[in-house]
């Protein structure tokens, strides 16, 4: 890389994580590249939290903390968060995950030699509760964000990304994350890069796992909506499973007017063998709710 190494600003929300806050800021005093800040946003924790923070403040300088006065959600602590950043590249990790000592350096080498990417995203791996490996995670095609979070956990994106984009979007929470790399897909170039360089911690007190479902697909469904019709460097099979994704999240909630909408909009897109499966489902939900039955969830 060229000297000197640029400033990279890792942003970590939390709010009441005390119980695994300690291994998400370790993983970042671990990292194997040094010129780094951390901002931890605490989001009004009435736990330990607060003194956990002030204790790494107090030990390495390039540890930050806001507090914000109410509970904000993760999109406004992430939005607080990159407001006080000054690095010329960014990224943020969950309260309960963890990244690998190399992870910073390597995503960062990954910009620096290749310029006209402007997202980095690395492999990886599941852990359970205590840290124990569950399974691999590996990243996805960017191209398959017409229908799935394609790119995990572990990214690196320039600060141009950030002014061009700006903030999460506080209306999407529970696919914040997801809504962003749509957003960046359609004007910058989103590359993957095949190595573990982070652990996702997978456990019932997770945002992931304890938050309402159907407020999760709500989202998803929110966020495809608004941009696949703007996704140009997807296949016309991704973006049909995309409209099949939001035909089943409207079915699931009885919308079956909006379901045969999106259903009927990812026949027109690529009619295929893979749809025919989403139309019988689809047909079973109706048939469920004409018996007066409730669908699946």
């Amino acid at each position: 890389m060229n000297s000197p190494e640029p400033l990279v600003s890792i942003i970590l929300p939390t709010y009441n994580g005390s119980r695994y806050l300690p291994e998400a800021i370790e993983s970042c005093l671990r990292q194997s590249y040094e010129n780094w800040e951390l901002i931890v946003v605490d989001d009004c924790s009435s736990d330990v939290t607060p003194e956990i923070i002030a204790s790494y403040v107090e030990r390495d300088r390039r540890i930050r903390t806001i507090r914000h006065p109410s509970n904000q959600k993760l999109p406004a602590s992430l939005n607080t968060g990159h407001a006080a950043a000054r690095g010329s590249y960014l990224t943020w990790i969950s309260d309960d995950n963890r990244f690998l000592p190399p992870a910073i350096e390597e995503m960062t080498r990954f910009l620096e030699e290749r310029p006209t990417v402007g997202v980095v995203y690395a492999d990886c791996v599941l852990i359970d509760d205590t840290g124990q490996y569950l399974r691999d995670f590996p990243a996805q095609p960017a191209s398959r964000l017409a229908y799935m979070n394609a790119l995990r956990a572990c990214f690196l994106y320039r600060r141009s990304v950030y002014e061009t984009l700006g903030g999460y979007d506080p209306e999407l929470f529970l696919a914040e994350d997801y809504e962003y790399w749509l957003r960046a897909y359609r004007q910058f170039e989103l590359a993957p890069f095949h190595k573990i360089l982070y652990e996702y911690r997978w456990h019932d007190q997770s945002l992931t796992k304890s938050v309402n479902r159907s407020a999760v697909r709500a989202s998803i469904e929110r966020a495809l909506r608004r941009h696949l019709p703007h996704l140009r460097n997807s296949s016309r099979q991704d973006l049909a499973r995309g409209w099949t994704v939001c035909a089943a999240n409207a079915a699931r909630r009885g919308d079956f007017i909006q379901a045969t909408r999106s259903y009927v909009r990812a026949l027109r897109t690529a009619p295929g063998p893979s749809l025919s499966y989403v139309g019988k489902k689809l047909l079973e939900r109706l048939k469920h709710h004409h018996a007066g039955l409730q669908p699946e969830t």
